[in-house]
């Protein structure tokens, strides 16, 4: 356990940058510290990570879960196409009246366009359904920082929303910089960003996924731009998606639930759906549909609480309670 609880606290864990992350223990009241920032615990779990010694059954998950967090790109879908059991699933969740919330890292599309296009998949799902790591980057900002004019590396769809939010996008001027999956990227995007880096203004990222699942295949996901300007300038961002406590106090707020204990993460990422369930306190059931492996389960050197291959085995227990 002491192995264990030393491996968790490595820099190489969790998101693979340093984040909101160090190697000395914090006050109760204080989680991390970024140019000058705090983020404030607000969940009802302790600041040190929960270790979980042994797998539990997911039978004993399902009991004990209250609400459920559904991570997207390969859990409930790869591509254009659902994974089998997904509608099946959340259609019992609905008829039972268990919340939810669609959680995602993929800052590339908005709230609203993650709606749009879980509906073009038969997926009956609305804004106040989706909180994506754009949304939870917006509410931190908004809530814990005077910055309001952004120099934003991100898609027209994220910078939509954070205009909507009240942000001024500028370079000139910029108070802040904030990375997100940024599928139109352009070298005088990267180049800007990287000059506002190096004068040291206040840094961000809406996650820190090296990769992003395609059906093809692995693209280059926000992690890429992090590492390489932290290669070159030596600075790291505040991450604010999954595994992130911002993307946590953002989610318990929607679901109206801050007992961790009695939510359920679904998702098939290793460094962010399931270091995020074992930082805070929540029931990580990893699903092997997406991006992990055996191989690499094993190389993680952590306990889910419990792993499946897919969404269907969650739907086929659950009928039976």
């Amino acid at each position: 356990m002491a192995q264990l609880a030393e491996a968790l606290d490595s820099k190489s864990r969790g998101s693979g940058f340093d984040s909101q992350q160090s190697h000395h223990p914090r006050p109760d009241g204080e989680i991390g510290r970024r140019s000058g920032l705090k983020i404030r615990r607000t969940l009802s779990v302790p600041v040190r990570v929960r270790l979980r010694a042994h797998i539990m059954s997911l039978s004993d998950v399902l009991s004990r879960t209250k609400a459920f967090l559904l991570d997207l790109d390969g859990t409930l879908y790869v591509g254009d196409s659902l994974l089998p059991g997904a509608a099946e699933f959340l259609e019992l969740l609905r008829r039972r009246s268990i919340p939810f919330l669609f959680l995602t890292n993929n800052s590339s599309r908005s709230t609203a366009g993650y709606a749009k296009k879980l509906r073009s998949r038969g997926i009956d799902a609305t804004m106040s359904d989706v909180l994506t790591s754009g949304g939870a980057t917006i509410r931190y900002l908004v809530n814990e920082t005077p910055y309001r004019k952004i120099y934003l590396v991100g898609t027209p769809e994220l910078e939509e929303e954070f205009t909507s939010a009240g942000f001024t996008l500028t370079f000139d001027g910029a108070e802040a910089v904030v990375l997100g999956y940024d599928t139109t990227v352009t070298y005088d995007k990267m180049a800007k960003a990287g000059l506002l880096i190096r004068a040291g203004i206040p840094y961000f990222a809406t996650h820190a996924d090296r990769t992003c699942i395609y059906p093809e295949g692995l693209h280059p996901d926000t992690g890429f731009l992090i590492a390489g300007y932290e290669h070159i300038f030596g600075r790291s961002p505040t991450v604010l998606g999954k595994p992130e406590l911002p993307m946590i106090q953002a989610a318990t707020e929607r679901l109206g639930i801050t007992d961790t204990s009695r939510i359920a993460m679904v998702g098939d990422q290793l460094d962010t759906d399931q270091t995020m369930a074992l930082r805070h306190g929540l029931n990580g059931i990893l699903v092997m549909s997406g991006e992990t492996d055996a191989q690499a389960l094993e190389a993680w050197g952590h306990t889910p609480a419990s792993t499946v291959d897919g969404v269907w085995e969650i739907l086929d227990t659950l009928r039976k309670l």
